[in-house]
């Protein structure tokens, strides 16, 4: 009788046990696969460069830190020795256009190519940097009227964070929410900012994270500090916005001026064989000289006359 007992006690105890250490189980699963979900873009960032050998190397190389920096500015889901190869790539085939169909000897023909590549280069990852903190810099009023009322109601300031990547769209929520997890992970606050600074190209954001930074170490009234650069804010960007649009025909000029003359002369030895040969005579480089350098001091001139800073 007493066996009998103790067995079923054994068997209620064991019962309990076993539902006890499923849930436990359980909630350790749910845990982690919230955890996951944190670092899933991380992951994907962390994957080999498509150029085998060579690739990996040159990404984690002093050479590819630029590059690489700009790349993550302009939000271009590219290695930068992807983005290397593929404008390899690209100036080899321009090369091939210019030489066997345009006729160009060399070295014109990859001069030509080079110079395609990188303005082209150039223009895409500055036009989308400016594009990215643009739409970043419209929505940083609103984030610091949202940073200054949560201060104002007692929250920390990565309470106010949190509150930021719930209710704020892309660019900037993702960006806040990124921050989030880093801080909930235990990130330290300044390093975690830094990087934020270092993903966009953007003077405001820079005014932003100094901020923060500097009143969390001296001290202050945050909240009046930040609705006082909201304010700052919008009507920097309504001054900015004025004087692009004075500014914008002599912006298009700036880049235009350079680049008609080329395409001219690429046309006119599509139809005239060997047009611009004699431009690699002795006097035709001294004119050469002389044509692309009051080019590019056109250029300058008017991107100097044009550049209003704020």
């Amino acid at each position: 009788m007493i066996l009998a007992w103790t067995t079923m006690s054994l068997a209620i105890f064991s019962f309990f046990l076993a539902i006890y250490f499923i849930k436990r189980s359980s909630n350790n699963k749910q845990v982690k696969k919230h955890v996951e979900t944190w670092f899933v873009k991380e992951k994907k960032k962390e994957r080999s460069s498509f150029i085998v050998g060579i690739g990996d190397k040159y990404d984690h190389s002093e050479l590819a830190e630029e590059l690489s920096k700009k790349l993550v500015q302009a939000h271009i889901p590219l290695k930068a020795s992807e983005y290397a190869g593929i404008c390899i790539m690209l100036f080899f085939i321009l090369w091939f256009v210019n030489h066997f169909i345009l006729s160009l000897v060399f070295p014109l023909d990859a001069s030509v190519a080079y110079f395609i590549i990188w303005l082209g280069s150039k223009f895409l990852l500055k036009s989308r940097q400016n594009k990215r903190s643009e739409n970043f810099n419209k929505q940083l009023p609103n984030i610091c009227r949202m940073m200054s009322n949560s201060v104002k109601a007692g929250l920390t300031i990565p309470q106010g964070i949190e509150m930021i990547a719930q209710e704020v769209k892309a660019p900037a929520g993702p960006e806040f929410k990124k921050i989030d997890q880093q801080l909930s992970l235990g990130d330290d606050f300044e390093e975690v900012m830094m990087r934020l600074r270092d993903r966009f190209d953007s003077k405001e954001l820079h005014i932003f994270v100094s901020t923060l930074l500097i009143q969390r170490k001296v001290g202050g009234n945050l909240a009046e500090v930040l609705s006082l650069m909201a304010q700052t804010l919008e009507e920097r960007a309504r001054v900015s916005k004025e004087i692009d649009t004075v500014t914008a025909e002599a912006k298009f000029i700036s880049y235009i001026l350079p680049v008609m003359p080329i395409m001219m002369a690429m046309m006119m030895n599509l139809f005239i064989p060997g047009f611009l040969n004699p431009l690699f005579t002795p006097f035709g480089l001294i004119l050469l000289a002389v044509f692309l350098g009051m080019q590019f001091i056109a250029f300058l001139l008017i991107k100097k006359i044009t550049r209003i800073r704020v």
